[in-house]
């Protein structure tokens, strides 16, 4: 594995006495400019120094980097780390042939750092063989190791072409090699994507093994956008850094918030503030005891879930369930918020419950017609004061509403050519809820789509009226056009028409590598005047676990992303089925159940 290989030949140390020396050429990679910079300045105490670690540094818009890595790079110069580690991300990808200015801008920004900087390769940095061989030619090698001090820092890459969600066999055994050839008090691990926060066994079982019985202190990683300290498992501590600048995904209280982290090395002992650019904040800002204690009151409170056909009204009464999870007796009072054109009954009620006990709760629920029945639903209110807590918990919950949408059977073949023919039967659905534009705007953006299956497909066609048609981007980037995103169960896709044509790309689906140009999925696309219409055809392979069989469902919504550059006054906007899956967060979605 060529990404692998090039990490062998970079196992360099830098100690008080001893620099290892590189060759004659002058350094041509992120990463040889780095190790340069190591070389020339030895740490004064091997077992006493500071370094940086941050990651999701990449803007959300090509090409200029956030304001807060910025300013970020500007406290480094004053703080003076012995070196930066960034845990990928850098910049924010898209086609290979759309990455040199990005790079371009990337390095120019850098070159304000005065530390040496190291990279972590990101899933926005490599998408696809080239991608990844202008990473290895400008940036840096993929795996790589070096000592500083009384330490060794390893990087790994999440991001191998072939894997998905896990570090390979080969790369752990280059590990393994490693570790075994190091003699230091302290061992740091790095990488993008955080395996060791999901299937332990199944994402980080081989790695945990491999570093087991070596003085591993923390193992770091990005990729989820928030800060949160993992905890501690056989000795090594686990942290999630993804607060660089790129957007925060969590509340504030749950570490959604801009930062870096500052690591103190002092002879064996290792710890680190977490600095929000302009604060500093102990390690447990955020942990996950706190957040799962949170969560667990939470996830204690459930609704029944409301299913009701599109376009239908409303009128039930529903269950709001409660498990105290807690040791000591619960009692509080539950009330409601109720958007307009919705009727709850009773508006308030006290509740208590005993120590691992549990409650329902019935209330009657009204919508003043079909049309009434829209997000946002009634949410119910209430606030818990854990036993030992300084302040209450709030929760407030939306109702489980779920419209359900009836799938027809495709009685004749389905042709993918843009022609929507043999879809009279298939109802056409309006994305009526709107982000940043008025829904009311046809010239703007109007869109609809039409669903259907058969015993190999599901088949899924978007109608789209829209005043201008922009999409100069391919790859993962392509929804900051115009573009197609739609959700089916655990898959994510993009249906985009590139400048060399259409294109389906996978942004997650279960047990694949994520972010990857898919070509199973069939898909067409026309356009005239102003309509555009998507055509796919998803394999049964495609939409796995789901069985196509009549009576069967699966979960769905999905977005239509417009943009307008010759109308700056214009953000980037969208249509969408339910609100919320635009904004890249937890949104409700819709029930399809194939019928025939």
């Amino acid at each position: 594995m060529r990404h692998v290989l090039r990490g062998l030949a970079l196992g360099w140390t830098v100690g008080m006495l001893a620099v290892a020396t590189g060759g004659a050429d002058a350094p041509t990679t992120l990463a040889d400019r780095a190790f340069e910079q190591l070389r020339a300045n030895p740490p004064i105490c091997a077992d006493h120094f500071d370094f940086v670690v941050l990651g999701d540094s990449a803007p959300m818009e090509p090409i200029f980097l956030p304001e807060a890595f910025h300013r970020m790079i500007q406290e480094w110069n004053v703080l003076r780390p012995a070196f930066v580690i960034d845990c990928g991300d850098l910049i924010l990808g898209g086609a290979a042939e759309g990455l040199g200015p990005q790079w371009d801008e990337f390095e120019r920004v850098i070159a304000q750092c005065e530390a040496p900087f190291f990279p972590v390769v990101g899933n926005h940095d490599v998408a696809c063989a080239e991608s990844e061989r202008i990473y290895a030619e400008r940036v840096g090698p993929l795996t790589y190791a070096f000592s500083y001090g009384n330490s060794r820092f390893v990087i790994l890459n999440s991001e191998e072409l072939d894997m998905a969600q896990r570090i390979s066999d080969v790369q752990t055994a280059w590990l393994r090699e490693d570790l075994a050839n190091t003699k230091t008090k302290n061992i740091f691990l790095f990488l993008h994507e955080p395996f060791f926060a999901m299937d332990w066994d199944a994402n980080w079982g081989n790695v945990a093994e491999a570093i087991r019985g070596y003085p591993v202190k923390v193992v770091f990683a990005g990729h989820w956008h928030y800060y949160r300290y993992w905890g501690e498992r056989d000795g090594v501590r686990y942290v999630i850094t993804g607060g660089g600048g790129s957007e925060v995904r969590a509340p504030e209280a749950e570490g959604g918030f801009e930062h870096y982290l500052l690591l103190r090395v002092r002879g064996d002992e290792v710890d680190w503030a977490v600095i929000r650019p302009g604060s500093v904040l102990p390690p447990d800002v955020a942990t996950q005891e706190q957040v799962d204690a949170v969560r667990r009151l939470q996830n204690a409170f459930r609704s029944e879930s409301l299913e009701v056909p599109l376009g239908e009204g409303l009128d039930r009464q529903i269950n709001i369930h409660f498990e105290n999870p807690c040791m000591e007796p619960i009692a509080s009072i539950l009330r409601w918020r109720v958007p307009t054109g919705w009727q709850v009954e009773p508006l308030e009620m006290a509740y208590s419950v005993a120590p691992q006990e549990s409650l329902r709760m019935a209330v009657h629920i009204r919508a003043d017609g079909p049309e009434a029945v829209r997000f946002p639903a009634p949410s119910f209110i209430t606030e818990i004061m854990p036993p030992g807590a300084e302040k209450p918990v709030r929760i407030e919950k939306e109702i489980d509403l779920v419209p359900v949408i009836h799938s027809p059977y495709a009685v004749a073949p389905v042709m993918l050519d843009g022609d929507l023919g043999e879809w009279a039967h298939a109802a056409p659905i309006p994305l009526t809820y709107a982000y940043a534009f008025d829904i009311t705007d046809a010239e703007d953006l109007q869109s609809q789509v039409r669903l259907m299956w058969d015993e190999n497909n599901v088949f899924i066609a978007v109608e789209t009226e829209d005043d201008e048609f922009h999409q100069p981007y391919a790859g993962d980037i392509v929804w900051l056009a115009d573009n197609v995103q739609l959700f089916l169960d655990q898959w994510e896709w993009g249906l985009t028409l590139t400048q060399k044509g259409p294109e389906v790309f996978m942004y997650k689906g279960p047990g694949r590598r994520s972010e990857s140009v898919n070509s199973v999925v069939g898909l067409a696309i026309k356009r005239d005047g102003r309509r555009t219409v998507y055509e796919a055809a998803f394999p049964a392979s495609e939409v796995a676990p789901l069985r196509l069989h009549a009576a069967n469902h699966y979960r769905f919504t999905i977005v239509m992303n417009d943009r307008d550059p010759s109308r700056p006054e214009r953000p980037r906007h969208w249509a969408e089925l339910t609100p919320g899956a635009g904004e890249a967060r937890a949104c409700p979605m819709a029930k399809v159940v194939l019928v025939k």
